[in-house]
């Protein structure tokens, strides 16, 4: 609504310095085209169309950091608007058809409008603007509308806006630290349980009735580059767009994240994928370990703690990239140990690929066992140096020099993954039986005796064990004849008759059983060769043993 014309106003003394509004009262400018949206909002609420357009035309809105939203023709029109927009500033007429100016004013407040409001008036509706000041309105523009003076009132309710913006992201950032350093110590589960349900509470961070698990990430070969950041912006690419984690947070070399509203292993396949990406624009992806299902905030410390456990185990699962309690389950029977009895007939005997077996039964029994790194690294390093010392014994002038074995057991402890120290370990077994090897047809003589040792319970064959140790049969033949003062079979023979007098001496079992146990098929052919080298029978044996107690 314009002034009426007698009414006395500041524009006249406006307009006797050079202003030169047009009829509707407005010094009005070129029309001005509607910022861009991400600014801020502004609103022109006037029952004169004229009034409006001349408004928007007056300054160059954008320039001055707003765009305009939907404009009103009436009071009720515009306060529909400024509940549906919810602009920053809103420029509204004082008298207006079936809302008055202050009247929107009050209604938008009290429905919880919080923006910026400057009343358009005439100089006889004054008390009008007077009362409006005190409902906390920003200031009155006399009518006709100065450009200057608009700008001025403009300037400042944004410096207003982005002043309240900058305190309301700094409250929030700071909120929102006070919120994850709280989600911190709920997972590691620090402080006093009353305290952490007071700030729960206290800051509105909801917990309860949902899921939650815990997952942790780490660099694959356990390093941080601290320098370029790594771990911090690979969890970033991995975390990005995942409305399942809502929190994250590093502790040392680790960055813990929290899911919610999501089961581990959903989880897990969703990690898979995105690890991927990682492992695509780094080179390298993460390990992950994640914790198992809770359902209430107490409990989310347990998730973390099984995660925690997981990571631990992260050496021997070196092969997965992602750590769920489904591998500790999926485990299935017993693992056998790899006896130091058995590493040293192999590593005699030259049998590469029964060391490499030797490996994978390591593996299994390792992983059966939750064995940690540390774990497994002393245990091959205590072997490593006992197989030395017996090979040592038997081989004085080919065993590993001194220094050969520390940097072995160096490379050992060095190793990064369980593969890695496998290999390490395969190499300096096979190095080994290598250097005995080679010492001369003496060692392989010894080598062959202990083979026979150690297996005369199977079908033993000198061709068979000749091309175990690459010899022609013939030439080992003669050359076993040479170093034991008797040819393979007869001392084969022995050594099968000595065990066989032992568990006749030590044991309530058939000699048809015992006859099998010691390596011959023909219940016939055992009596033979023992009635050969005992002199007796094999149940005289048992039977003097019996009543003499000696078994000779």
């Amino acid at each position: 609504m314009g002034l009426e014309a007698d009414a006395p106003s500041p524009m006249e003394v406006r307009r006797a310095h050079g202003a030169n509004p047009n009829a509707n009262g407005i010094c009005a400018g070129p029309r001005r085209e509607k910022g861009e949206t991400g600014m801020l909002t502004a609103m022109i609420i006037d029952d004169e169309k004229t009034v409006r357009e001349g408004l928007e035309g007056l300054i160059d809105w954008e320039k001055a950091g707003f765009r305009l939203g939907t404009s009103g023709k009436d009071g009720r029109e515009g306060l529909a608007n400024i509940l549906r927009e919810n602009p920053d500033l809103v420029l509204v007429d004082i008298k207006m058809p079936g809302l008055t100016g202050l009247e929107v004013i009050k209604e938008a407040k009290s429905q919880g409008f919080s923006g910026h409001f400057l009343i358009l008036t005439g100089f006889s509706e004054f008390e009008y603007a007077r009362t409006a000041l005190t409902m906390g309105v920003e200031g009155y523009l006399l009518k006709p509308i100065d450009e200057d003076e608009l700008l001025e009132y403009v300037g400042k309710i944004k410096e207003k806006l982005e002043e309240n913006r900058f305190l309301e992201q700094y409250h929030s950032q700071n909120e929102d630290k006070a919120r994850q350093e709280l989600l911190r110590r709920v997972v590691l589960g620090e402080g006093d349980p009353k305290e952490l349900e007071r700030d729960v509470a206290l800051y509105h961070l909801t917990l309860d009735g949902d899921i939650f698990c815990i997952a942790l990430c780490r660099e694959e070969d356990g390093e941080v580059d601290r320098e370029s950041r790594n771990l911090h912006e690979k969890v970033r690419l991995l975390t990005e767009g995942d409305n399942a984690c809502i929190g994250k947070f590093s502790v040392e070399d680790e960055t813990i994240l929290v899911g919610r509203s999501i089961e581990y292993g959903r989880w897990k396949e969703r990690l898979e994928k995105r690890n991927r990406r990682v492992e695509n624009y780094f080179g390298s992806g993460l390990k992950i370990a994640i914790g198992n299902n809770v359902r209430r905030w107490q409990e989310i410390f347990c998730s973390y703690e099984s995660a925690r456990y997981l990571m631990d185990q992260a050496f021997i699962f070196d092969q997965e990239d992602i750590l769920t309690i489904d591998l500790i389950c999926g485990l299935e029977g017993k693992r056998e140990a790899v006896t130091i009895d058995w590493m040293e007939m192999l590593i005699e005997v030259g049998e590469v690929a029964g060391i490499r077996k030797a490996m994978e039964m390591l593996r299994d029994y390792c992983t059966w066992n939750l064995l940690k790194e540390q774990e497994i690294k002393l245990m091959l390093v205590q072997d490593m140096v006992q197989l030395q010392m017996r090979l040592e014994q038997k081989y004085a002038s080919s065993s590993l020099s001194r220094e050969a074995l520390q940097d072995i057991l160096k490379q050992l402890m060095a190793a990064e993954d369980m593969k890695s120290l496998l290999e390490c370990y395969e190499h300096a077994l096979t190095g080994l039986s290598g250097v005995i090897g080679t010492a001369g047809g003496g060692n392989v003589i010894r080598r062959v005796y202990y083979y026979m040792e150690k297996n005369y319970d199977k079908d033993l064959k000198l061709e068979a064990i000749a091309r175990n140790f690459n010899y022609n049969s013939a030439y080992l033949g003669k050359l076993f004849r040479k170093e034991m003062g008797e040819n393979f079979n007869n001392a084969l023979d022995m050594i099968r008759i000595n065990n066989a007098r032992r568990l006749l001496e030590e044991t309530d079992l058939k000699v048809y059983q015992i006859s099998e146990m010691v390596g011959y098929g023909s219940i016939d052919y055992f009596y033979m060769k023992f009635k050969k080298y005992v002199g007796i029978s094999p149940k005289e044996y048992r039977v003097k043993v019996q009543v003499t107690g000696k078994p000779e």
